[in-house]
């Protein structure tokens, strides 16, 4: 059973950027157009064909996953991005009518995407990245989650209700100025992110090797990789825990300044 991580945010918040620091060897891409990766040494990093693969469709693409499952070199699959997935099988069937086109979109999306979950290796990393819409629940209260094709859809199948882990996008101007894309942990009162209580703090940096080095030191029990502090934060954190349960590799202000880009996360996607 892998590993699934939903990440989810608006266009150019850091979704796409944080694939930098995950290793290209092992690692596939599979998405719905050509479009470019947005950092540094993307596209030398990867290649169409190799391990970045443009399908365009849901069932195509959990065929493309079986086969990459028998890849033991590949320990991370990247799906960008699940709503352009949605949004072609819309257009694409526009001109059919009745209720069965979206059961069969939600069977789809769960036999093809999240059930494969299941059935990819123990050792694998599956990130979905998804675009987001605000909606409201039974009782009015307004929320922001994955962007779906509406709610004939999502009264068949809930997709954050199979993730442990699902990330928000979050973006704000340090005081200097400066942007910084992070990605937020916890609902927050409108996001409905989630992770496992102590495993990260409210904001960390865009960044999926560091995110995956996290869940990994928590779930062995190996302690926690704090990512994203500064040394008060940090401290603050320690005086809370007992000291042999604490194994600590932090980003910090000691080493903003030979590793900037670790520290705030300041590009985008």
């Amino acid at each position: 059973m892998a590993r699934a991580i939903l990440v989810i945010g608006e266009p150019g918040t850091g979704k796409s950027r944080a694939i930098k620091n995950l290793d290209p060897k092992e690692t596939v891409i599979i998405k719905p157009n050509s479009k470019e990766l947005p950092f540094r040494g993307g596209a030398k990093s990867y290649i169409l064909g190799k391990n970045m693969f443009v399908v365009k469709s849901l069932v195509a693409v959990g065929k493309l996953l079986d086969e990459i499952n028998k890849a033991p070199k590949i320990k991370n699959i990247v799906i960008e991005d699940l709503t352009h997935y949605f949004s072609k099988r819309v257009i694409d069937e526009r001109g059919t009518k009745g209720y069965d086109k979206w059961t069969e979109l939600a069977a789809h999306t769960k036999l093809y995407i999240i059930d494969k979950e299941s059935e990819l290796r123990a050792d694998m990393n599956l990130f979905i990245i998804g675009h987001v819409t605000a909606t409201q629940d039974a009782a009015g209260k307004s929320s922001v989650n994955i962007q779906t094709p509406g709610k004939l859809m999502d009264n068949s199948i809930k997709i954050p209700s199979y993730f442990t882990y699902i990330f928000h996008t979050y973006v704000d101007e340090d005081e200097d100025g400066v942007t910084q894309y992070r990605f937020l942990t916890n609902k927050d009162g409108v996001r409905e992110a989630k992770t496992p209580e102590e495993m990260f703090p409210k904001f960390i940096p865009n960044d999926y090797k560091a995110i995956i080095d996290t869940i990994e030191a928590y779930q062995k029990e190996e302690g926690i990789v704090q990512i994203g502090l500064t040394l008060e934060e940090k401290a603050k954190l320690d005086a809370t825990k007992a000291p042999a349960k604490v194994a600590t590799k932090v980003v910090t202000e000691e080493v903003k300044e030979s590793h900037p880009e670790a520290a705030t996360g300041t590009e985008a996607a």
